[in-house]
């Protein structure tokens, strides 16, 4: 059986790390925003900057993340081998940062060229600092992964904290002493993740050695080969838009400041991921014959975590920038709903793209998500010049919807799982759908945008509760009887 506290609990410390790095951002931007600082604009390149950032640490990381990640149980029998793991699988990431960054000097003419904002012509100047940023994001990614397999939690916990703690803290002091734009932020982030990716490179080549083992690497190749394609799928999948709204700088700055709070809400999802994808793959090893149930209940409790954090977030997200944000920017907090609900397709992704990775048959997870790109591309190219960040997210919307309809059907070709379709299907479903029908209405009638989030939130939450009553109430006697055994100790 599962044990329910035990996975809440660490459950609750990988998320909040995880996230950390992301919720110091939603601290910063609001320190850098202002009538005589940063505005819709520089917010709009800012969201440019990180399509580019996203990019080279995603080549720069390769599928290592998820290379460790299913490797790590192939491998940890020895501590020689492990060593090779880690150690070869690093080396690659080392080599691709020098190579991206040797290809962002030579290119940079052509790159401004693909530029069309006169401020994002320079990129010879600002070009590396955005390779070294990406670069360092795959190393922590990697690292992450890394800790989050040996369960050193302790790691885990210093790497993320003063990794968000060095980046953000850097962003302040480039913005306030080093130039007063999205330059400014650009270098900050560059030198203070800079920092703590040298620190973290050294002890990891200290700890594992310098290894370089081909076997490692034939058997790594196809494997991070499908996982990379996908990645770029992703990829796309998350910024393409930026790119449609390229020419709308003051829009793309709205919509990009939602999806930067939008992101605190990715880790956080990552967060339950990873600490969830151990003990799921720990028990696909011992045969889903044996523990489909266990399967299922780790499964279910990361879909009801998930949405009720979704939903969760909406309100206090909308109210914060109300609050702290002063110049156009406020009117991101009109689309907070729409935008963090579309993550509800991400949750039910993640469920049956794991259990396809597992099986190591990425090739379908691949081919998935490559015709997801081109139903989002072309949407993408036809709604976004005419509805703006609307025509982006019913892209966005549509795309995700074929997605996890043939990514379950796929799972449930390579593992059979018996599922309560209830909830992992259509409850997340029907949430989505609420918010698209509270959305129109909130458009058409022009009516208060927190009383419409307010009514999604409600409905959800009580939703959510009235499907998880058993597992929700079984929790609660645990927890008291855990809590009734330790006074009944003191008293002892």
């Amino acid at each position: 059986m599962v044990k329910i506290k035990e996975h809440l609990k660490f459950t609750s410390i990988y998320t909040f790390f995880a996230a950390f790095p992301a919720l110091l951002q939603l601290i910063v931007y609001p320190l850098i925003e202002g009538n005589n600082k940063l505005g819709p604009r520089q917010f709009g390149f800012l969201g440019i900057t990180e399509t580019i950032i996203a990019l080279v640490a995603l080549f720069c990381l390769f599928g290592m993340g998820a290379g460790i990640t299913r490797f790590y149980y192939d491998y940890n029998d020895t501590k020689k081998n492990y060593n090779k793991l880690v150690s070869t699988s690093l080396n690659g990431i080392l080599f691709r940062g020098l190579l991206l960054m040797g290809i962002a000097i030579v290119l940079s003419p052509l790159i401004n060229k693909l530029l069309t904002q006169p401020e994002l012509k320079n990129f010879q100047i600002y070009g590396p600092y955005l390779v070294i940023s990406g670069f360092s994001r795959a190393i922590l990614a990697f690292v992450i992964a890394l800790f989050r397999q040996e369960k050193r939690l302790k790691a885990f916990v210093i790497i993320s904290l003063f990794s968000g703690l060095f980046r953000s803290g850097f962003q302040l002091i480039g913005v306030s002493f080093w130039d007063m734009s999205f330059l400014g932020y650009v270098y900050g982030t560059a030198v203070g993740s800079g920092v703590i990716t040298l620190f973290t490179i050294i002890y990891l080549y200290y700890k594992c050695g310098f290894h370089y083992d081909k076997d490692i690497r034939k058997q790594l190749f196809p494997f991070a080969s499908s996982i990379i394609f996908s990645d770029l799928v992703f990829w796309c999948l998350a910024y393409a838009d930026r790119y449609f709204l390229l020419n709308q700088p003051e829009n793309l700055g709205i919509y990009d400041n939602a999806m930067k709070f939008a992101i605190g809400i990715q880790f956080i999802l990552q967060g339950f991921t990873g600490s969830m994808q151990p003990d799921l793959f720990s028990r696909l090893k011992i045969g889903i014959k044996h523990t489909e149930q266990e399967v299922k209940q780790l499964l279910n409790l990361y879909m009801a975590e998930s949405i009720l954090v979704i939903v969760g977030c909406i309100l206090p997200a909308m109210y914060f920038i109300h609050i702290f944000y002063q110049t156009k920017l406020i009117l991101s907090a009109s689309i907070i709903a729409i935008v963090f609900v579309k993550f509800i397709f991400t949750a039910q992704y993640n469920i049956f793209s794991l259990l396809i990775l597992y099986s190591k048959k990425t090739n379908f997870i691949f081919y998935i998500n490559i015709f997801v790109l081109i139903i989002n591309v072309v949407l993408n190219f036809i709604l976004t010049p005419y509805f703006g960040y609307y025509g982006a997210i019913i892209s966005f919307f549509c795309s995700s919807i074929f997605q996890v309809i043939v990514s379950k059907y796929i799972q449930e070709k390579v593992i059979k799982i018996s599922w309560n379709n209830i909830k992992v299907y259509y409850l997340p479903f029907g949430i989505i759908l609420l918010a698209v029908i509270l959305e129109l209405l909130k458009i058409k009638t022009g009516g208060n945008m927190f009383l419409f989030a307010f009514i999604l939130v409600f409905v959800s939450a009580t939703s959510m509760f009235i499907l998880y009553r058993n597992e929700i109430s079984g929790l609660i006697i645990k927890l008291l009887k855990s809590n009734t055994n330790v006074f009944k100790n003191i008293k002892k």
